[in-house]
């Protein structure tokens, strides 16, 4: 299942200044079409999945350039690996490159993830379950770690957090996919999809908080609705798609703050 959160164009930039003289030096794109983007020396990076293309802008926010070919499929987000950029592809691969566009490495999800998003910083990579797309039907053991922690190279070197199995197993997927970004201590902050709230855990994989924005009354995990012939319907709250930590470094959520707007449709058969 992939999610398409509506037709409109969303850009969310940070404003800067330069410290000697408190003037405006541009903007830092936060958020390009409800994916995060990266920041590398003195442009912002986007996705653009529907071109197949990642997008460079400056400090004014004017695109200068792309990037394109083989290694980019369908990125769904960009975040700054070093002096690189580290893609997570819709199919759950994470792809790194040089801003000259050169691929340097590539690795699948990591088990057991079926699709997964990438974070990275102070060269650590997180993985999470993707919020992008969502295996419809999938169950997992509840050992199953929440969240993992990856080398530069992809590979897993540790595991932080239980994940949460609701009432019906098969939404195990769906009720634990969402974004996460690390910061600079190591620290990992955890945004679920289809719930409100965001979470922190420190470098050991202790939590040390959870905040809510009181969106609704009362949450409750994903159900399935009756089908409509061959149409697999849920019903879910869709909240964090996208997450990710500012210049000043404050949290910053693109949030869809409704239940039911979007039911993911498997076609059977």
């Amino acid at each position: 299942m992939r999610h398409t959160l509506g037709a409109a164009f969303v850009v969310v930039a940070a404003a800067s200044c330069r410290p000697d003289r408190g003037a405006p030096s541009g903007f830092t794109l936060l958020f390009f079409n409800h994916s995060p983007a990266a920041v590398v020396g003195d442009r912002s990076w986007a996705p653009d999945p529907d071109h197949s293309r990642l997008v460079a802008f400056d400090r004014a926010l004017q695109p200068v350039r792309t990037l394109a070919g083989p290694a980019i499929a369908l990125p769904m987000s960009v975040t700054a690996l070093g002096a690189d950029l580290l893609v997570s592809e819709e199919a759950g691969d994470g792809v790194v490159l040089d801003t000259a566009g050169q691929q340097l490495r590539e690795w699948s999800s990591p088990a057991p993830f079926a699709v997964a998003s990438y974070n990275a910083a102070a060269g650590r990579i997180v993985a999470t379950r993707s919020p992008y797309r969502v295996p419809t039907l999938a169950a997992e053991p509840a050992n199953a770690p929440l969240v993992q922690l990856l080398d530069t190279l992809g590979r897993p070197v540790d595991r932080l957090a239980a994940i949460h199995v609701p009432p019906t197993p098969f939404l195990t997927a769906i009720t634990n996919a969402g974004p996460a970004v690390l910061d600079g201590g190591g620290a990992v902050y955890y945004a679920p999809l289809v719930r409100d709230e965001i979470v922190k855990f420190d470098r050991s994989g202790m939590q040390r908080w959870v905040t809510r924005r009181g969106l609704y009354p009362k949450e409750r995990d994903p159900v399935y609705l009756p089908a409509r012939g061959r149409e697999l319907r849920i019903d879910q709250a869709v909240v964090n798609v996208a997450l990710v930590l500012g210049p000043d470094g404050r949290l910053l959520a693109i949030a869809e703050p409704r239940r039911g707007a979007l039911h993911p449709v498997l076609v059977l058969g």
